[in-house]
């Protein structure tokens, strides 16, 4: 299929097809171009641009799915394997997440120490201290 019909069917843009091609999450077969010098993608990249959408839905980076796809590729990826992966992302995305929160409360305070200032009085940078 034409680039144009696997990005109809994958929902990835033509653009983000040739980036996951240049950067080489996807491959094609050499005899994959045309006479007209058109790329002629067979079915195994649409799926493979199934996986990339639903692990990017999940929250994997792109070399986070090459990863996975790299172990798919040489038949290592089995089940166990699979929850441990996922495992760590969970461990990631929770530290991210408890991070974030700290962030967001400390934004708070400094947010209150703010409004208890008047309105005109001008702000150096080092007198923005994190409330503590």
């Amino acid at each position: 299929m034409l680039i144009g019909e696997l990005s109809k069917r994958s929902g990835f843009s033509r653009d983000t097809i040739r980036y996951y091609e240049k950067i080489g999450l996807i491959e094609l077969p050499k005899k994959s171009r045309k006479e007209n010098n058109y790329k002629d993608y067979p079915d195994d990249v649409l799926f493979l641009l199934y996986a990339i959408r639903k692990y990017k839905d999940l929250g994997f980076t792109l070399e986070e799915i090459r990863e996975l796809l790299v172990l798919q590729s040489i038949q290592v990826l089995d089940v166990s394997k699979l929850i441990q992966i996922v495992e760590r992302k969970i461990t990631g995305m929770d530290a991210a997440i408890e991070k974030l929160h700290e962030y967001r409360l400390k934004l708070g305070r400094e947010h209150q120490l703010l409004l208890e200032k008047k309105t005109g009085h001008i702000i150096a940078l080092p007198e923005m201290k994190v409330a503590a």
